[in-house]
């Protein structure tokens, strides 16, 4: 008798589900209106719930569960889209929406955990079923992290040990390696317990909360067909190409810290893996199209580059390569969000047409860089007005060019969100920054965190408007301007608002006077912002 078990809900007697066979639940499904995500969510979950609560014979609960995972996969993509890459804190219904997620996730997991659990015991039904059900178990676990990823928020240590205690199971059931189909990877269906396994904790180590929601799904259809060239070994590798990942079996995290921490080691060989993902980046170098070398027809360059050449970091080179050592900080930095904000706060003054007076005093600008905003209680406070506010988050670590800040839940703030701009003053500074937000996450339920990278130079405020026929009646709209800083090659570039950018496209940018200028190249996109290099004309 194994000694491994989970954490699972008694089965017995009490209220069925609606159906307890297998012809029972194609028949439910036929009348379900599963069309509306929500209510199939709902429906869904009661049954799922009442099953896994329910005393049936083992070799049956496999079927239902086979039979509703399709569905639950379907409701559960439709439902992900309300809180897919918002930015943070989640509004209420977009947390409701993940909570759902999360749920129906964890039953699906715990039905087969039900029959892990069985295989174990030493059910005849089930033990030639063992690999599929292991492989399902590790799946629905892989999906609700990949939710958790989705709307940036930190997985409970539980995740992890029930990973791993997924995993030991089907070690001992000698179920790693046969192959199983999975009909939820639609173009790499082949799949095993030992690529599940590897899929997972490969998702984590891709620093997820630096990529975008398209590219998380990116990188979740990648490892269906990556996964089987990872190996998992009680010992370590011979002659690696690249580091290994190493795994301690009976711990409550994604990875070992080193051999000497002892525990049920085990080693993850990535030479397989690095020499695919390396030839790739080298073929799409020379010009290849990332569909003829099976990376997916919506896939283009350079973002398809760029996200394999993350990876290869941070799977193979132990993470991203840092320019400037960062090291453990502390004090304020005060931050603005929202480009209308921001240039309230940059330029000192409200953002008006040019040619209306729109400037402000000097009591009032000097009153913005001491309180936050115009001292007064008058209708004239446009800040307040607004809503614009100076937020002060904790500092955490910092290098020359960003820092790591922390603002606890309950203090009032704006939302962050990856690639979005913002605003940063440093203690000690009196004037801000722009820069970017390249990853927010909750961390530990009680503070969001954000990773912040400097954009170079002193920053000016200006407005732009389009040029042409269809940009006529059109209106000026905030804008930045940065000089070129040559020590970090960095040239003199504007930034103007999402999907501006075109190659040779003409736009009016008003400093002082009204002039002209053709945007060139694209050097960063975010959330709400391009940055790009322009030709005076």
């Amino acid at each position: 008798m194994s000694t491994i078990t989970f954490d699972l809900p008694s089965l017995g007697t009490g209220q069925p589900p609606a159906f307890v066979s297998a012809r029972g639940c194609h028949d439910w499904l036929a009348v379900q209106p599963l069309a509306n995500p929500g209510h199939a969510q709902a429906l869904m979950l009661r049954q799922i719930n009442l099953l896994n609560r329910y005393g049936i014979a083992p070799g049956e609960r496999l079927k239902l569960l086979e039979l509703l995972r399709d569905p639950i996969a379907f409701a559960q993509t439709e439902s992900a889209r309300k809180f897919a890459g918002r930015p943070l804190p989640l509004a209420p219904a977009e947390q409701a929406g993940m909570d759902a997620n999360r749920t129906l996730w964890q039953a699906l997991q715990t039905g087969y955990l039900h029959c892990l659990q069985a295989c174990l015991e030493g059910s005849a039904e089930l033990r030639p079923h063992a690999p599929l059900i292991a492989q399902r178990a590790l799946s629905a676990l892989r999906a609700e992290l990949l939710d958790i990823y989705r709307a940036a928020t930190d997985p409970p240590s539980q995740l992890w040990q029930v990973l791993h205690r997924v995993f030991s199971a089907a070690e001992q059931l000698g179920a790693l390696a046969q192959p199983v189909n999975d009909s939820l990877q639609t173009t790499h269906p082949a799949s095993s317990v030992a690529a599940a396994y590897a899929q997972t904790l490969l998702l984590h180590r891709a620093s997820p909360y630096e990529l975008s929601g398209r590219q998380l799904l990116q990188v979740e259809r990648w490892l269906h067909r990556w996964g089987g060239k990872v190996a998992v070994l009680k010992a370590p590798p011979a002659e690696p190409r690249v580091p290994p990942l190493l795994v301690d079996l009976s711990a409550a995290a994604p990875e070992a810290p080193s051999e000497e921490s002892g525990g049920e080691l085990r080693w993850l060989d990535l030479s397989d893996l690095s020499r695919s993902v390396k030839r790739r980046i080298t073929h799409l170098q020379r010009g290849e199209s990332p569909a003829s070398l099976g990376l997916g027809e919506d896939c283009v360059q350079p973002g398809c580059e760029n996200l394999l050449r993350h990876l290869y970091q941070q799977w193979f080179k132990g993470g991203a390569a840092r320019l400037h050592p960062r090291h453990s900080g502390s004090g304020i930095c005060r931050l603005v969000t929202g480009l209308e904000a921001i240039h309230y706060y940059l330029s000192g003054k409200i953002f008006r047409q040019p040619g209306q007076d729109g400037a402000m005093s000097k009591t009032q600008a000097d009153e913005i860089a001491t309180f936050g905003r115009v001292a007064t209680r008058h209708e004239e406070d446009y800040s307040q007005m607004q809503g614009f506010l100076i937020e002060e988050w904790q500092v955490l670590d910092e290098s020359a060019t960003g820092f790591r800040l922390m603002r606890p839940l309950a203090q009032n703030g704006g939302r962050i969100g990856s690639g979005q701009m913002v605003a940063v003053m440093p203690e000690g500074s009196r004037s801000f920054l722009l820069a970017v937000a390249r990853w927010s996450r909750l961390a530990g339920g009680a503070g969001l965190q954000a990773g912040i990278q400097i954009m170079p130079g002193n920053p000016l405020t200006i407005a732009l408007r389009g040029t042409g026929l269809a940009a006529i009646n059109e209106k000026y709209r905030p804008g930045f301007k940065l000089p070129a800083v040559p020590s970090l090659k960095y040239p003199e570039s504007v930034i103007v608002p999402a999907g501006w950018f075109r190659p040779g496209r003409v736009i009016d940018l008003y400093e002082q006077t009204s002039r002209q200028i053709r945007l060139t190249h694209q050097l960063d996109r975010g959330s709400d912002f391009e940055r790009c290099t322009y030709d005076n004309l």
